[in-house]
């Protein structure tokens, strides 16, 4: 089995890095990246620093060559949002009906993005709870030992989802890291965007990490009142959340570790280009188009847009 990540940061080198780890004679590992990420890779190989200690793994091949990589049989997208389409338009060529593609990105757009960029293949919906950064290019930190993948396709049953796809369940569950394969995988990248979107934006605004934020009572109010306008426009799209998302949302921010800071917030401060159009802009402008009204977001977007570099 041919199988390319795409996008070696934070995502897709915790999930790259442990597929090619496991050295398995029966599959490829190939990493599609470039510049100085595809040197250092090249040279050291992909270092992941984590709670477990220190691990090295070396790919198959790293390219972003289409000839060198050839046709893949699972293609893992794990860009940041704003790279997305440019690296689909890129690796087009790796793609045929039967390969399966698999989105691992914040945000709720990206299967719909690759849907009109990508030519003909099994396209799945997925997202991944990790907290993990790029300390440099090819060197990888995860802070916290959460690792979960959910991916499915909405649009089959459970036993179709089952019989499609148990071998790449199977196969990511070797890794390492927990996986769930599901026909609700739509409520599940909600559920996660609910979770992410507020505290993204929270995180970036008031410059603090997760547990600040949540413990502070303005912070607090501003993350409840936040979820609650993303979970209205949730409701409008009609993904059937559960009714208690909102609670569940807030414990489950509560469960990371006190000092853990978004990707979003990460990148503000560091000067790199943010997700602030995926995880905040979007929100404002779909809840916009439906009527429904997001004050709480839209007074968010406006003030990060003057500290935040948008894609």
């Amino acid at each position: 089995m041919n199988i390319t990540i795409v996008g070696l940061g934070g995502v897709g080198g915790i999930v790259g890095g442990r597929l090619a780890a496991m050295k398995a004679p029966d599959h490829r590992v190939i990493f599609w990246c470039r510049g100085d990420t595809l040197r250092n890779i090249r040279e050291k190989g992909l270092i992941l620093e984590g709670p477990d200690g220190t691990l090295t793994a070396r790919p198959a091949l790293a390219t972003c060559d289409p000839e060198e990589a050839g046709i893949a049989d699972v293609l893992i997208f794990a860009t940041k949002g704003h790279q997305l389409e440019e690296a689909a338009r890129a690796t087009a060529p790796l793609v045929s009906p039967s390969t399966r593609v698999l989105p691992l990105l914040n945000g709720v757009s990206a299967t719909a993005a690759l849907g009109r960029v990508l030519p003909s293949c099994d396209l799945l919906s997925g997202c991944i709870y990790v907290s993990s950064h790029t300390v440099v290019p090819g060197s990888i930190r995860q802070v916290g030992a959460v690792q979960r993948i959910l991916f499915g396709n909405s649009g089959l049953s459970e036993a179709e989802n089952r019989v499609r796809y148990a071998d790449l369940e199977h196969l990511l569950r070797e890794t390492g890291i927990q996986v769930t394969l599901t026909e609700r995988i739509d409520v599940e990248v909600w559920a996660k965007f609910l979770f992410l979107s507020p505290l993204a934006a929270a995180t970036t605004f008031y410059r603090k990490p997760i547990g600040a934020v949540v413990e502070d009572p303005e912070g607090q109010a501003a993350v409840a009142d936040l979820v609650q306008e993303a979970e209205a426009l949730a409701r409008a799209l009609a993904v059937p959340l559960p009714q208690n998302i909102a609670d569940l949302t807030l414990e489950k921010a509560r469960s990371f570790a006190p000092q853990t800071k978004t990707s979003m917030q990460l990148d503000q401060e560091q000067g790199k280009v943010t997700e602030l159009e995926f995880l905040v802009g979007y929100v404002c402008r779909e809840a916009r188009a439906r009527g429904i009204s997001t004050p709480v977001y839209d007074r968010f977007y406006e003030a990060l847009k003057a500290v935040c570099k948008a894609g």
